[in-house]
């Protein structure tokens, strides 16, 4: 009887031994058929999930380049700056990955006016910091990124002149209307605040992709639109002049 239980304990530890080689042999497949997600990279549209991209700030002739202070945005080792962090926390509180601002089908992105070409193969950190540099362009067009900067030019209510880095409207009257971020009080030092700017001019933004739902009945574009900064308008120009150049700069947009 001892030695019939003796080799029941050998038999099942053979197999025991055979088995957990074979679990080894094909877990050894798998990993060499196929390639594990980045530790990164969670809820990824592509497998790709490349670092940042710094803004060019070095003077270019054809002027597709950015002011020294728009690295606020994005600094130069490519990682978001202090304005580029505000940026993408609101696409967060918008939906994030669900939100219009990272949708597949944003409208004139793939189309005309062919914003961002690649945009289908963006995975969502890239999608972000797209629009990260896409404020960026607004901002260095309207402002040279300068928190400060008044339009001293002729206006029509001096006291209402646009100002800081999307020249906003100093009175809140006339720029509460926009979005419940744009309720922030009158005058020089609340409308002069980066972050007031900047989500204010994300509610904008928001309005302008929800088409003929939003509060500029636009057409759901970022540009050419009915657009609260003119140059996005289609009077301007139907590819989004400086703004549209600089913004189709974003390396991941380029289709190879």
């Amino acid at each position: 009887m001892k030695n019939l239980l003796k080799a029941l304990s050998l038999f099942l530890l053979f197999s025991m031994s055979a088995l957990t080689q074979d679990i080894v042999d094909i877990n050894s497949v798998v990993k060499k058929s196929t390639n594990p997600p980045s530790g990164d990279c969670h809820d990824c549209r592509t497998s790709s999930n490349t670092g940042g991209h710094p803004l060019p700030t070095e003077h270019r002739k054809d002027g597709l380049y950015f002011n020294e202070k728009c690295t606020n945005f994005i600094k130069a080792n490519g990682e978001s700056g202090e304005w580029g962090n505000l940026i993408t926390s609101y696409i967060d509180e918008v939906g994030g990955e669900e939100s219009l601002f990272l949708n597949d089908e944003l409208r004139g992105m793939t189309a005309q006016p062919r914003t961002c070409p690649n945009w289908y193969n963006l995975n969502t950190n890239q999608r972000k910091e797209f629009w990260v540099w896409m404020m960026a362009s607004i901002a260095h067009i309207e402002s040279s990124c300068d928190k400060g900067k008044v339009n001293t030019g002729r206006v029509p209510n001096p006291s209402d002149r646009p100002r800081g880095l999307f020249q906003l409207n100093t009175l809140k009257k006339n720029r509460s209307w926009r979005g419940s971020n744009c309720k922030f009080p009158s005058g020089a030092e609340h409308t002069n605040k980066p972050v007031n700017q900047i989500r204010c001019s994300m509610d904008i933004m928001h309005e302008l992709l929800k088409g003929k739902g939003g509060e500029y009945k636009s057409n759901g574009k970022i540009f050419p639109t009915n657009s609260y900064w003119e140059k996005l308008r289609p009077s301007n120009s139907k590819t989004g002049g400086k703004i549209g150049k600089l913004v189709r700069g974003y390396p991941p947009c380029k289709v190879e």
